[in-house]
């Protein structure tokens, strides 16, 4: 068996990083973005103001709904790809308090 305190030290250096670590989804040709962190926190949410108009409610809706979800998604996969970078690809089980 590896000697699995290195990675742990590691995975935990990362963890610390995630706060810093962003992803950006936009929606509607540029009408909402949002910008969430490496914990699936929301930093910013931005309309274009021609988004803003009355009858474009249920639209928004939607689009906000759909770019926070890709964003969680896109969040997600940035973890996964620097945890891989970390464990070579090892599959690791969940280890609790890390992610």
């Amino acid at each position: 068996m590896m000697n699995m305190g290195p990675i742990l030290a590691e995975l935990q250096r990362l963890q610390g990083e995630l706060k810093q670590m962003t992803t950006e989804v936009v929606e509607g040709e540029g009408a909402f973005r949002v910008l969430i962190n490496g914990y699936q926190e929301v930093l910013s949410v931005e309309f274009d103001p021609a988004a803003l108009s009355p009858g474009n409610a249920e639209a928004l809706q939607i689009m906000v709904a759909s770019a926070i979800n890709r964003a969680i998604i896109q969040s997600k996969e940035m973890i996964k790809t620097e945890i891989a970078k970390i464990t070579g690809g090892l599959n690791l089980p969940n280890i609790p308090g890390l992610f």
